[in-house]
């Protein structure tokens, strides 16, 4: 019996820890909320006529996954803050290990080096020129490469930034008439987003469970649409957070309960 309140009382414990996360990032831009799935112990292995009189023997946490839900879209009229409407993540780099993640907040910014930066300073890459135009991805994310737009060129001042939709960045220099290329923003679609790892300020990893990474760019087959001066927003809805964090409560007050009338009992028979 113990083992069985016990088990109670960590899965409630375990849900509540994941709605706070939830409800904490609710303004995070790009944030994906995660959810709980949970199991009875050893349920599969009893025959059907057992499980349908049994009690019960407990239950864990089978997995903890997040939700690839569509978040609402913010306007900033900042031509560096991007949204994807639809399937795909931004591919970043952390310039400390080279380590690539994957995120859905668009809240770029250019550091003092030209680079396409997150706020937390982890490069946007995307694909390189090939003889000074675009061209698709080929290969893995080792292919890519950090975008970097110069502010001058020839000692001409950038004048205009352009980020197309389908992800093709350019900039004039000057008065020039022709834009110059610059580069692809580059796109990670997983066959299984729900299985990507959570690192923390809306970055993922991929995992095993996530599947098979494939690389494109915005608008091709099954990749997302890119806005540009709009901001993907958390999915969290906090009314559904709190509803959810509700029912957690009272079943950890109500397995609680339980273990005190269990303690009472034993003491009860071991006088």
């Amino acid at each position: 019996m113990f083992s069985i309140i016990k088990s109670g009382m960590s899965s409630a414990m375990h849900e509540l820890s994941v709605i706070s996360n939830n409800v904490s990032n609710a303004n995070s831009n790009g944030f994906k909320k995660s959810l709980v799935a949970f199991s009875d112990f050893a349920g599969g292995l009893l025959p059907d006529a057992v499980q349908n009189s049994s009690g019960g023997m407990g239950s864990f946490v089978n997995e903890t996954r997040i939700s690839d839900g569509q978040g609402a879209v913010l306007s900033t009229e900042n031509i560096t803050d991007m949204a994807l409407i639809g399937n795909g993540f931004f591919a970043i780099q952390n310039i400390n290990d080279n380590s690539v993640s994957f995120t859905r907040n668009g809240a770029f910014g250019l550091d003092e080096n030209g680079f396409l930066t997150t706020g937390d300073n982890y490069r946007v890459l995307g694909a390189p020129l090939v003889d000074g135009a675009f061209a698709p991805v080929a290969g893995g994310t080792e292919t890519l490469f950090p975008i970097q737009i110069p502010a001058r060129q020839e000692d001409v001042v950038m004048s205009e930034l352009n980020i197309s939709q389908d992800g093709k960045i350019s900039a004039r220099y000057g008065e020039q008439e022709v834009l110059t290329p610059i580069s692809s923003l580059t796109l990670g679609l997983f066959s299984n987003p729900a299985g990507l790892k959570e690192l923390g300020n809306a970055r993922f990893s991929a995992t095993e469970k996530s599947g098979l990474l494939t690389l494109g760019s915005p608008l091709e087959a099954g990749f997302a649409e890119l806005k540009t001066g709009l901001l993907e927003q958390s999915n969290v809805n906090v009314t559904d957070e709190l509803t959810a964090m509700i029912k957690a409560q009272q079943q950890f007050n109500g397995s609680a309960r339980l273990m005190q009338a269990n303690s009472d009992m034993v003491e009860k028979l071991t006088r």
